[in-house]
């Protein structure tokens, strides 16, 4: 932030001064970490899956990463059973230009012949709501959207002044502190937002050939889809292959 503590008797050089010392506030942003607790259990039919995450978003609003890990979480659901997600090992970074609408990341060898980074250019249409609470002590206004197969309720915060979330939510004028889906199957809550002195961890991705985009990859997974459900090692056993997880995969 800036103070003035003497502005020139020249109300010109009065202005000009101001507009300087806003522009270099803001384009000096400080870095933020934001801690996320994330659900996603989607029990609705026999195609729907679950993951429970911790997340970390790191972002200074022209660039971020966000990474996820498995929390530790014991539950009895109704579709999938007992849970014990301490016996999954899994992470991954979500490397974003929130500016641009794009991300790119690693994806595990499931649906494909090998892991592939995947470049992801994605466009959300937020729809603001005259509707406001409050979250870690932020005032929050919420948004709603439908993206790739779910619809969505946010909320966002412009008292910190940063287009970005977590996981591919963002675009709106104000870091995104909570996202909720309406069919109950995801939420997302941060649950600590902090100044960090380090800058954003650089995109090891960036530059790098061999991507796809997310419509190519949903075509092979779609394939990969198509190929499990069909296959049975006998007339009484069936394989359930997920058809989405927080993104539709296979089209409805």
């Amino acid at each position: 932030m800036f103070s003035i503590k003497k502005l020139n008797s020249n109300p010109i050089l009065n202005f000009i001064l101001i507009v300087l010392l806003i522009n270099t506030s803001f384009s000096q942003n400080e870095t933020l970490e934001v801690d996320y607790s994330s659900v996603l259990l989607d029990e609705i039919d026999d195609y729907g899956s679950f993951n429970f995450f911790d997340g970390k978003l790191i972002t200074n609003g022209v660039k971020s990463v966000y990474s996820i890990t498995i929390k530790d979480t014991i539950v009895d659901t109704e579709y999938f059973g007992y849970i014990d997600s301490s016996k999954f090992k899994f992470k991954n970074s979500f490397y974003k230009d929130p500016l641009r609408n794009q991300v790119i990341y690693y994806r595990e060898k499931r649906g494909l012949e090998r892991p592939k980074l995947i470049k992801d250019n994605y466009t959300i249409d937020w729809k603001l709501v005259d509707e406001y609470t409050s979250v870690l002590g932020f005032r929050c206004q919420k948004a709603t959207c439908n993206f790739r197969g779910r619809s969505y309720e946010a909320f966002f915060t412009s008292e910190l002044p940063y287009n970005d979330g977590p996981y591919k939510f963002d675009g709106l004028p104000g870091l995104i502190l909570k996202v909720k889906s309406l069919d109950g199957a995801l939420e997302i809550k941060a649950t600590l937002v902090t100044n960090v002195e380090e800058d954003v961890p650089n995109n090891p991705y960036d530059g790098l050939e061999h991507t796809i985009s997310f419509e190519d990859y949903k075509k092979l997974y779609k394939k990969y889809f198509n190929n499990m459900t069909g296959y049975r090692v006998d007339m009484d056993s069936e394989i359930f292959v997920p058809n989405r997880y927080i993104e539709f995969l296979i089209d409805e």
